[in-house]
């Protein structure tokens, strides 16, 4: 049986009646009030996303709120990060040793918070046997595989289950971080224009990290990105997931597509530079996009189906994970712009046929296009796909990193401001 010293280390407002003030953070991310509410609805609540993007931190501020109104045994979080416990166990040591009873003769509701739940076998299942016999438990799980754990508990948790993804922080969140009011930046944007862009490139670089918001330094940001996020995941939580033999092969194809993200996938020809064979290269491409460390974009071809068997380029899941492999973001700075794009736009289309757009948006019978700027030819180039599509084009932008106007009739946006118009987000 798991030991009442063991549980008191994870669940310290047992004694104190408050979470730990180092694991709390004071200020709330915009997905907080969105799960909070469902707080006393009897689903389970799953909380999913990249490593390192304050999973854990809003459970902490979950259980804060919680002790205003709740007993304090009657809050209980563990996590199986580091070492998988028996799931069983742990929770018969805390009706044992802490409630004092079982769930069934407990007064009041129960709430059970588990992080990196996707660690124990079965949990799908065992969370349910759970959820049936005991109406008075809510449950509370977090994990960072996202296919694994939504295809689970779609399965076998379906009607008990509602899922949250934990995004990396928004460029508005990024700025409330550092202090600023976004109210009147809203107001008048150009007002705060020499304070936002040095802001946005500490966003561009490393600042997508709730952790990282106020680093200035930059050599702790690119290690703390690639220990704590990239070789998490590739020498951690893909194998824990995958027989995965060559982890190195890995970390080898996310160091290309840091080079050089949004580049056009083609597995054969990575597969003959690498000395490895095609399927081998496609399938550890697929292993990093259930990482979240990539993200897929097709070329758009009228209908998803169609599109997906087309040409595809590999992004980023943040632009911040290239800064982690590149002491000079110079040359690769254009290609970090374009995907910053793709990441906060969920952008799933480009277009490529003789001329190419950055990305295609469908918004029901209308297309939504944006251009990243290199060059003068992507004026050229968005004039060309509206007429060529004519009525079916929709709303039509530029995002460059700092030039702003118009260019027949093109709205030409920076991008920091770009980031904080929610018609595109």
């Amino acid at each position: 049986m798991t030991s009442i010293g063991a549980l008191e280390q994870f669940n310290p407002w047992w004694k104190t009646g408050n979470v730990k003030d180092s694991w709390l953070e004071p200020y709330k991310r915009h997905i907080y009030s969105d799960i909070e509410k469902y707080t006393g609805k009897r689903q389970v609540i799953l909380i999913w996303g990249l490593r390192r993007t304050g999973k854990t931190t809003i459970m902490f501020q979950l259980i804060q709120d919680l002790l205003s109104y709740t007993d304090n045994k009657h809050i209980f979080y563990f996590s199986f990060d580091e070492i998988v416990f028996d799931f069983k166990e742990i929770l018969e040591s805390y009706q044992q040793t802490v409630l004092g009873s079982s769930f069934d003769d407990a007064e009041g509701k129960i709430y059970i918070f588990l992080d990196e739940i996707q660690k124990v076998d079965d949990w799908e299942n065992k969370i349910k046997v759970y959820y049936d016999l005991y109406p008075n438990i809510k449950f509370f799980i977090s994990g960072s595989a996202s296919v694994s754990l939504r295809r689970k508990s779609t399965e076998s948790l379906a009607g008990r289950i509602m899922d949250f993804q934990m995004k990396l922080l928004s460029f508005e969140e990024f700025i409330e971080m550092n202090g600023r009011d976004m109210k009147k930046i809203r107001e008048k944007p150009d007002l705060w224009k020499r304070e936002l862009i040095p802001l946005f490139y500490r966003y561009l670089k490393y600042g997508m990290f709730p952790e990282l918001c106020a680093e200035n330094d930059e050599d702790f940001a690119r290690k703390y990105i690639l220990n704590n996020v990239i070789e998490r995941v590739i020498y951690k939580d893909l194998p824990d997931e995958f027989e995965i033999k060559d982890v190195e092969l890995l970390k080898t194809l996310v160091y290309i597509i840091c080079k050089k993200p949004g580049m056009i996938v083609n597995y054969r020809e990575i597969g003959k530079d690498l000395g490895k064979d095609q399927r081998t290269i496609a399938n550890y491409f697929e292993y990093l996009e259930f990482g979240l460390l990539i993200k897929y974009v097709f070329n758009y071809r009228g209908s998803p189906i169609a599109s997906r068997r087309k040409m595809k380029k590999a992004y980023l899941y943040t632009p911040n994970l290239a800064f982690a492999f590149n002491q000079d973001i110079d040359p690769i700075l254009p290609y970090m712009l374009e995907n910053i794009v793709a990441s906060h736009t969920d952008a799933r289309f480009f277009y490529r046929n003789s001329f190419e757009i950055d990305f295609i948006i469908p918004d029901n019978d209308k297309q939504d296009i944006i251009e990243v700027k290199k060059s003068r030819k992507s004026i050229k180039q968005v004039k060309k796909y509206q007429e060529k599509f004519g009525d079916k084009v929709g709303r039509s932008i530029i995002v460059t990193l700092e030039e702003e106007g118009t260019v027949d009739d093109i709205p030409v946006t920076p991008a920091w401001k770009f980031l904080l118009d929610t018609a595109f987000l």
